[in-house]
């Protein structure tokens, strides 16, 4: 039996990982043939960031402008695509059910997902999306790791 790849999914929350992720999903879409289907999921509830948190109330105005902001930076990520066919979409619900599904809707034949550091403490509450992905998703997940790592390192060498 051998393995063919012909449609991939990568999750983004738009940073820097997710850019990784992109990169390296386009790169094996080429390679391969391959379709490249970049998805992103608006999880409820709706939280501000930043160092006043809070949870807004979910109204019918603000996700619709939330769903157009997403597909809209979803277009311009997809925009830095060649020699690739390349969809995009924004879904709701959790992370894990929205990818897992979007990659059985799509027939996925790989997942491309950015890692993000984080500690202990959220590690052990909220565990790791890849680590999730790895249980739930219908085909391979590979994951790619962002810059932190080498800054990580360099920062070490420094102080040592």
């Amino acid at each position: 039996m051998t393995a063919s790849i012909r449609h991939i999914l990568v999750p983004t929350n738009f940073g820097a990982a997710s850019a990784n992720a992109i990169a390296y999903g386009a790169t094996i879409a080429r390679s391969a043939g391959a379709r490249l289907h970049l998805v992103h999921v608006l999880e409820q509830p709706f939280s501000r960031s930043g160092p006043y948190q809070f949870h807004l109330p979910d109204t019918p105005a603000r996700r619709e402008r939330r769903y157009q902001e997403a597909l809209a930076e979803l277009r311009r990520l997809a925009s830095f695509v060649y020699g690739v066919e390349v969809s995009v979409e924004v879904r709701d619900g959790t992370v894990i059910e929205s990818t897992t599904k979007a990659a059985l809707d799509y027939g996925a034949n790989l997942i491309v997902v950015g890692t993000y550091p984080h500690g202990a403490l959220k590690y052990y509450i909220t565990g790791s999306i890849v680590d999730r992905l790895l249980q739930l998703a219908p085909c391979p997940v590979l994951a790619v790791g962002g810059n932190h790592a080498i800054a990580r390192y360099r920062q070490k060498r420094l102080v040592a």
